[in-house]
């Protein structure tokens, strides 16, 4: 488990002795969304202290919010409070967990790890890219989404990924912050053969 994943762990298992892990007070960057499925029995200490480490990954990455300022005061004057998900950090982590609170800890490792790849991935090979390489992107998965998902080739289907991961890259603003040493170092250690599926 990693040293964010633990910190948060112990949080929560603090929590459970002191007899607040039902209370209204959730852990540092556990979005108030995953209340119900904490209530519930659906997210343990351990998958929720992954889900913190997905947020934390992906906050480092992100330079631009999920929902902007103006969406939020819109939201705000027309409903009266503004949404739980704000960051980039909060989508993933409400996504991921909504999608596979059913997946072993061992499994939901393999996710946060995937996304943590395609995000250092993203970053690698649009950064510093020309126009035209993502607009020749966008227009071969244009063509590849018009083939049955039973006839993709791997070379359609690696496309279809490109295309995400150029989305990740404009969206989340990666360009605007670099690639730390610590990711590059685990980017190199990463076996891709351990990506979710």
């Amino acid at each position: 488990m990693h040293e964010g994943a633990q910190k948060n762990r112990a949080e929560i298992d603090r929590m459970r002795r002191n007899g607040k892990y039902m209370a209204l007070t959730l852990p540092t960057h556990v979005n108030p969304e995953l209340l119900p499925m904490i209530r519930q029995g659906l997210l343990s200490p351990e998958k929720l202290a992954l889900l913190v480490e997905l947020y934390e990954v992906v906050e480092r990455f992100a330079t631009t919010l999920f929902t902007d300022e103006e969406s939020q005061n819109k939201l705000k004057a027309e409903f009266g409070v503004i949404p739980d998900i704000i960051t980039w950090g909060d989508y993933f982590q409400t996504e991921v967990a909504s999608r596979y609170f059913l997946e072993s800890e061992e499994s939901l490792r393999k996710i946060i790890d995937t996304i943590r790849f395609d995000l250092i991935s993203a970053h690698l090979i649009f950064s510093g890219k020309p126009e035209y390489f993502k607009n020749r992107v966008r227009s071969e998965a244009l063509v590849s989404k018009g083939i049955d998902a039973s006839y993709l080739r791997a070379e359609e289907e690696e496309t279809l990924h490109l295309e995400i991961l150029l989305d990740y890259f404009e969206n989340l603003g990666l360009s605007e912050s670099p690639l730390s040493l610590q990711d590059k170092i685990w980017y190199e250690g990463f076996n891709v053969c351990d990506v979710a599926v």
